[in-house]
């Protein structure tokens, strides 16, 4: 999948006012204030110079994290 063409963007105040649940991928990230709902602090390998190959494993830990985390809840 070509991606070169895609811009991330910073997570505003209206993100962070508008989220339930806020997942910060790299735990003491800097947000641009509180978040309203729910903080959730994970921590996975910084994947900035792998190749596609090797960040297949980490979309399927995030994935798997995210199942365990929230089928979970909606079944309580």
């Amino acid at each position: 999948m070509d991606i070169t063409d895609r811009l991330p963007r910073a997570v505003t105040s209206g993100d962070l006012d508008a989220a339930d649940v806020v997942v910060l991928m790299k735990p003491g990230l800097a947000l641009p204030s509180k978040p309203r709902g729910e903080v959730l602090e994970w921590s996975f390998p910084n994947p900035e110079t792998w190749d596609a190959d090797a960040v297949r494993p980490l979309r399927e830990a995030v994935s798997e994290k995210i199942s365990a985390t929230f089928v979970a809840r909606s079944t309580t």
